[in-house]
């Protein structure tokens, strides 16, 4: 469980230093990309996971703002391995 709290830190830090996408590879091999990207109205966060513990195709929301998008990876960090 700690591991997974600074992994999701290091994420959340990697995101609001350098806008894009941040990548991880958990211990069962399933890799997960998280990221944020501009739109004419806003920001699309999101996800996508490929894997064996991958819980299915990615997902993407809008939001109006950098932060909000951040805050909603941020909170739904486990998401992407969620059944």
């Amino acid at each position: 469980m700690a591991e997974e709290a600074e992994e999701k830190d290091t994420m959340v830090h990697a995101l609001r230093e350098e806008p894009g996408s941040y990548t991880t590879t958990l211990k069962d091999g399933t890799e997960v990309t998280y990221a944020i990207r501009p739109t004419e109205d806003g920001f699309v966060a999101g996800w996508n996971a490929t894997g064996p513990g991958a819980s299915g195709k990615g997902h993407e929301q809008r939001f109006a703002s950098y932060a909000d998008a951040l805050r909603y990876l941020e909170q739904n960090f486990d998401a992407p391995l969620s059944p």
